[in-house]
């Protein structure tokens, strides 16, 4: 699971939008749409900020250097309440 999928599969369950969270962010809407979808890859402090909007580890975010899919999986569950 890559970390587009997982902002978007967090923000949904949150029920914010596109444009709220990127406000939150300090980011445009269109960018957090092209990361939600994969298209971007955005920097460290990005990752940070939704780190701390969502109050998950930083490392859920980062799943590709260090989680299987299935840590990432369970982790989002846990946090979602699924």
């Amino acid at each position: 699971m890559n970390s587009g999928t997982i902002i978007k599969l967090l923000r949904t369950a949150e029920g914010i939008s596109q444009v709220d969270l990127s406000e939150k962010i300090g980011v445009t809407r269109a960018y957090l749409s092209q990361v939600e979808n994969n298209h971007k890859q955005p920097g460290l402090s990005f990752f940070k900020e939704v780190s701390k909007t969502f109050s998950i580890p930083l490392a859920l975010l980062l799943a590709d250097d260090g989680f299987s899919n299935s840590e990432v999986y369970n982790e989002l569950k846990k946090i979602l309440g699924d």
